[in-house]
C-alpha cells in the first residue's frame, strides 16, 4: 500500500467517524464486555504434540455510539512455533440513524466470508477449521506467491455495514488481498495493497439466510521489472437453522493475474450442527478445493485437496467444551490420505 493509499484510509475514517461523533446516541453495547478463549486440541498422529490457542477480546465505550475493540492472540502449532498477532485494535461508530450505520476503522476482521467468523474454537461447531483458511495453494505461476484460497488473517481497513429486517450489506477498503495472510505487527509482513471489498445478504425468513462477497485488488507487489498481478475473489455463502439442526456452506472463487493466463482456484466448506441436549451436540464439516499447478506456462494441470470431521461434542460446563472426533485429509498431488482421531477442550467465558 502506497502512502497515498494510507493517507485514503485515514481521510475515509475521519469523514465517516468524526464529523457524526457529537450526534451519536447511546449504543446497544454495555459499557464494558470481554471474552477470553482457551483451547488446546490433538490428534492420534502427534498426540503429544498439541496445538494450543489463546484469544481475549476486550470491548469499551469510548462515547455513546463509539466503541474501541481490543483483540490480542497467540497459538501454538503443532512442531512448537508459537504466533502472536493483534487480530483487532479498532475504532467502531453506530450512527443514530432510523437505519443504523456500521463503521469500522482499524485492524478489524475479514469482511468476507462466512467461516471466518468461526474460527473461534468456542464458535467452531467442529475441532479443525477449513484447512484453506490457513493452508497455501499449490504454485500455479512461473514466482510462487503463497496465496490461499481464503485468508483467518486480519486486515488494516475500514468498513461501513447495515442491516434491516431481511437484508444486510457492508462495503469498504482494506489493505490486503483476502488471499494472503499478513500480520500487521509483525516486521517480516508482505507489502500491503489496497482492496476494494463488499457484500451482502438476505434473510427471507428467521433462521434462513443466504449472502455474496467480492473483493478485488493486487495481491503480487511489483518486482524485477514485473507489474504487480490482482486478483478478484467471489464467495456465496447460506445458513439454515431449524429444529435444533444448523446447516452452512460457502463457495469461494478466486481469478488470479498471472504472468500468462489467468489461474481459477475454487473451493467450498459444507457444515452440520445437530444439537441433541443441553449438553450433547453433533458436527461434521467437510472441506475441498481444486487449483491450478504450474508446470510450463502453457500448461496447468488441476489438483484438489480435501479434508472432512465428524464429531461429537459435551458441554461439561457452561465453559468447557470437549470434543472428540474422525478426520481424514488428503493433500493437492499425494495419492496418501491421512485418517486420525482428534480431541479438543475449550475454556470460553464473557464478562461484563
Amino acid at each position: 500500500m502506497t502512502r497515498r493509499d494510507i493517507r485514503t484510509l485515514f481521510t475515509i475514517a475521519t469523514l465517516v467517524i468524526l464529523p457524526r461523533a457529537a450526534f451519536a446516541q447511546t449504543s446497544l453495547s454495555e459499557r464494558w464486555t470481554m471474552e477470553a478463549v482457551v483451547s488446546g486440541s490433538t490428534d492420534s498422529n502427534t498426540p503429544s504434540d498439541p496445538f494450543l490457542m489463546f484469544d481475549a477480546t476486550v470491548t469499551g465505550r469510548v462515547h455513546d455510539g463509539l466503541d474501541v475493540v481490543i483483540r490480542p492472540y497467540a497459538h501454538r502449532l503443532t512442531g512448537g512455533d508459537w504466533t502472536a498477532e493483534m487480530y483487532q485494535l479498532e475504532l467502531r461508530y453506530v450512527t443514530p440513524t432510523r437505519v443504523p450505520v456500521r463503521v469500522e476503522a482499524g485492524i478489524l476482521s475479514s469482511p468476507l466470508g462466512l467461516n471466518t467468523l468461526e474460527l473461534l474454537p468456542s464458535k467452531n461447531p467442529t475441532i479443525s477449521a477449513p484447512f484453506f483458511y490457513f493452508a497455501p495453494l499449490p504454485r500455479f505461476d512461473t514466482r510462487y506467491d503463497g496465496v490461499q484460497l481464503m485468508s483467518g488473517g486480519y486486515p488494516l481497513g475500514v468498513v461501513a455495514s447495515s442491516s434491516g429486517a431481511h437484508w444486510d450489506a457492508r462495503a469498504g477498503i482494506t489493505d490486503q488481498s483476502p488471499t494472503r495472510r499478513r500480520n500487521v505487527i509483525s516486521e517480516d509482513r508482505p507489502p500491503s495493497a489496497a482492496q476494494l471489498v463488499a457484500g451482502g445478504g438476505y434473510t427471507p425468513f428467521a433462521g434462513l439466510r443466504v449472502g455474496a462477497s467480492v473483493a478485488y485488488g493486487q495481491y503480487r507487489e511489483p518486482a524485477a521489472g514485473q507489474p504487480g498481478r490482482d486478483v478478484a475473489v467471489t464467495t456465496f455463502e447460506g445458513e439454515y437453522e431449524f429444529a435444533h439442526t444448523r446447516l452452512s456452506g460457502e463457495w469461494i472463487r478466486d481469478e488470479f493475474e498471472t504472468t500468462t493466463t489467468p489461474a481459477v482456484a475454487r473451493g467450498f466448506s459444507v457444515d452440520a450442527m445437530q444439537t441433541l441436549s443441553a449438553r450433547w451436540f453433533l458436527a461434521g464439516r467437510v472441506n475441498r478445493v481444486s487449483a491450478p499447478v504450474f508446470k510450463t506456462p502453457l500448461e496447468q494441470p488441476r489438483q484438489t485437496a480435501d479434508s472432512s470431521e465428524v464429531t461429537i461434542g459435551y458441554r461439561l460446563h457452561p465453559d468447557v467444551t470437549l470434543r472428540a472426533g474422525y478426520e481424514t485429509s488428503q493433500w493437492y498431488g499425494s495419492p496418501a490420505r491421512t485418517n486420525g482421531l482428534a480431541t479438543s477442550v475449550v475454556w470460553a467465558r464473557r464478562w461484563r
